[in-house]
């Protein structure tokens, strides 16, 4: 029985990642451990202290399950919980692990350029550091029935390329069946740049090219077949992937990205951000992170 860690923002008024489980059939087997998540007090001494500690532990529990109350009463499957954290994105990952989570479903929180700079934040964590397959969840009310975006990297014909490939698809497609939502893959390719002092074209740079893009054009049609999506709904394009991805979601009015992706660390990942990151910052969908199964959480 799939189990599924929905997040909690008690600074929500819409909790969108609680309302995402109501396009799952209540009676479907699914087991919900929803976590509102507090942040931790200072330790302090006394009866009147702990008193107080207890007081709201208490006063959140209650508040939580009067917000779960509604979807128990007609079958969903939902235990309630609170933890306390230091560092949210490591209780996330450490109450997917307890669990044994299937998914997780956490609002999507978005950053300006500023803030990015001086912290990582959550989402950003999560997404290089959480080994459980992640959805971030947008201010959409409803993505039943809309398009789901798979976005793959045929550009490396490498071995760990592939297997994130499949995983993407995979999961993709599954997400595709339970939604009922018809499945795009899209890819972002770049032009090869080659060097060349003569300023007039040059036959031999522009046939590398021809190739490489016939190349990369057959292995995409490749996988969209194995997984029997037509033609239609194949999207190749030039630019960057972030810019891609973000431009195919808005013209298919998808529900969901799904995006696989390997944790990036140093100033590359500070600034730049991974293709997931990028996309994370300008998307109005949901994202679907998904990583290798060989992939260890240093958490």
């Amino acid at each position: 029985m799939p189990n599924i860690l929905v997040v909690i923002d008690p600074d929500e008024s819409a909790h969108s990642a609680l309302n995402r489980i109501k396009e799952i059939p209540p009676a479907a087997a699914v087991n919900y451990t929803v976590v509102l998540y507090l942040p931790a007090l200072p330790m302090m001494a006394g009866k009147a202290d702990s008193a107080a500690l207890k007081a709201r532990k208490d006063a959140k529990i209650a508040w939580l399950q009067d917000l779960v109350a509604p979807l128990q009463a007609v079958g969903y499957k939902i235990q309630a919980e609170t933890v306390t954290f230091n560092r949210l994105h490591d209780e996330i990952i450490k109450t997917a692990q307890a669990i044994n989570a299937d998914f997780i479903l956490k609002p999507l929180r978005q950053h300006n350029t500023l803030k990015r700079v001086f912290y990582t934040p959550t989402d950003w964590n999560l997404i290089r550091l959480c080994p459980t397959p992640l959805i971030l969840v947008s201010d959409q009310p409803v993505i039943h029935g809309k398009a789901i975006v798979a976005a793959i990297d045929v550009g490396d014909a490498d071995k760990a390329h592939q297997d994130l490939n499949t995983v993407v698809m995979e999961q993709a497609t599954r997400l595709a069946g339970v939604l009922e939502a018809p499945l795009h893959l899209v890819y972002a390719y770049s032009r090869l740049i080659i060097a060349n002092p003569v300023p007039t074209a040059d036959p031999l740079a522009y046939q590398i090219m021809r190739d490489k893009y016939a190349s990369e054009h057959a292995a995409v049609i490749a996988v969209a077949s194995l997984y029997d999506i037509p033609d239609e709904r194949v999207h190749l394009r030039e630019g960057t992937a972030a810019d891609v991805v973000t431009a195919c979601a808005e013209e298919v009015d998808a529900g969901v990205v799904v995006l696989g992706t390997v944790a990036r660390s140093g100033a590359s990942g500070l600034f730049v951000g991974n293709t997931a990151e990028s996309v994370l910052e300008r998307t109005k969908k949901d994202v679907f992170v998904v990583k290798q199964a060989s992939f260890t959480t240093p958490v």
